[in-house]
């Protein structure tokens, strides 16, 4: 049965009785909507107005789309650890660099209202994958589907918009490989598999993180749609060499395999795994007790690599217990299978911008939707709303704005933001196999 045919309505909800319940009534008034709709669109003008003018990671991008153009070497030719991205990602960013030749600035207020579609998008997908509704866009809340602004999108944004605003702040690609990874399971879970496959491909030839779901799928039988990702993945890889030829596609290959294969540092604003024990081990560094640094070297102790493979075994063992209680065939237990493999893509690579967290809105969307449903043992109401606020808050420790930059840069060091997400990648894999089968609408 397909996600789509599994969608419901929201009869038969309980009277609001909690705080909670009535400030969500409150807040589905039509003042409240328009109130809250005139926000956004204010905000979202106000932050192009702000990100149009800093150049941030999209000059990267630019950059390398202007040497194709200009029939130089991607990788040579680029300023040292500028380049770290597949030779295909250089190829993709030509429209961008030929955007930009006017003016940079044509470039980013497209590529930042590019994102706030692909936004849009995402919470299309949440709706229908945790909801089982139709994402509705009406300020008066009368037309079928789930507003963007109901509570239990609505929140789960607000929660993960530290990460959000982090790729406008740097113009950064991760909400659109998030969208086209997420996009393609969907598809693929509405037996739409070749063309969820390619989507999920094509994302990992531009950042190879999404390329840990084609084991997923293949682990959840679900062959087509894992074939397609790979061959997808392949084929725009491999396309390059339309443009190099094979021998400067070989030797882009080369370095970048290179610039990979030097790593980057285990300063503060690393936040993955790798990094979390190489401060601990590596380098000995205690937690809250070092001040935030970031050009700190790689310590190459094989300690540190062990310890990331024994917490990766760890969860991995934790997610062969978890699903085996029922399947993913309902919604809940699919999201939540999902969330995991998106967390652990994030945290587990050697590098973890916090803005790659922004994967965080699938787990979080469906954490709150627990939290609150009214069809859920209290077990898992609370199992989920202890995750959510967890992870919320320690993830939300390191905002300079609240703890100021010494501590934050301290917190930071501490790995704080990558224990928040580890908690959440256990919370979720605890909830999965407690919903087993079952459904759920908040």
């Amino acid at each position: 049965m397909t996600m789509d045919s599994r969608a419901r309505s929201a009869e038969g909800a309980v009277e609001p009785t909690s705080r909670l319940d009535r400030l969500g009534a409150l807040l589905a008034g039509p003042r409240a909507r328009r109130g809250i709709s005139l926000a956004l669109v204010l905000g979202a003008a106000f932050g192009l107005f702000i990100w149009i003018r800093q150049p941030g990671d999209f000059r990267g991008y630019l950059f390398v789309g202007d040497l194709v153009l200009k029939g130089k070497h991607i990788y040579r030719d680029s300023p040292p650890l500028l380049n770290t991205w597949p030779p295909f990602f250089s190829v993709a960013s030509v429209p961008l660099a030929l955007m930009a030749r006017p003016t940079p600035y044509l470039a980013r207020g497209s590529w930042i209202l590019l994102n706030y579609g692909l936004l849009v998008l995402i919470a299309g997908i949440l709706a229908r994958v945790v909801y089982g509704q139709s994402l509705s866009l009406s300020l008066s809340g009368r037309s079928p589907g789930m507003s963007f602004l109901a509570p239990g999108l609505l929140v789960p944004f607000l929660m993960t918009a530290r990460f959000v605003l982090g790729n406008f702040g740097h113009l950064q690609v991760n909400i659109v490989i998030f969208c086209l990874t997420l996009g393609g399971l969907y598809l693929q879970a509405n037996r739409r598999e070749l063309l969820g496959g390619v989507a999920i491909g094509l994302a990992a030839a531009l950042k190879v993180m999404p390329v840990v779901f084609i084991p997923y799928l293949v682990y959840r039988r679900r062959l087509r749609a894992a074939s397609s990702a790979t061959a997808a993945m392949l084929a725009f890889s491999l396309s390059p060499v339309l443009v190099f030829g094979w021998s400067q596609f070989l030797d882009c290959a080369r370095w970048w395999w290179r610039e990979v294969a030097r790593g980057w540092g285990i300063g503060k604003m690393n936040q993955s795994v790798l990094a979390m024990w190489d401060r601990l081990l590596g380098e000995g560094m205690l937690p809250l007790v070092t001040p935030g640094m970031n050009a700190i070297r790689r310590s190459g102790d094989p300690v540190v690599v062990a310890m990331t493979l024994l917490t990766l075994a760890a969860f991995v063992l934790l997610a062969i217990w978890a699903v085996r209680v029922g399947s993913d065939s309902e919604s809940g237990s699919m999201a939540a299978e999902w969330s995991a493999v998106f967390i652990a893509s994030a945290i587990f690579a050697p590098v973890t911008w916090k803005a790659y967290l922004v994967v965080l809105l699938l787990p979080n969307t469906l954490l709150y939707a627990a939290w609150r449903s009214d069809r859920l043992d209290e077990g898992s109401r609370r199992l989920a709303g202890i995750t959510l606020w967890t992870g919320f808050i320690l993830g939300g420790l390191t905002s300079r704005g609240i703890v100021g930059k010494a501590l934050a840069g301290r917190l930071e060091m501490a790995s704080i933001v990558t224990i928040s997400a580890l908690i959440v990648l256990a919370g979720v894999l605890l909830l999965r196999r407690r919903l087993g089968e079952r459904p759920f609408l908040a």
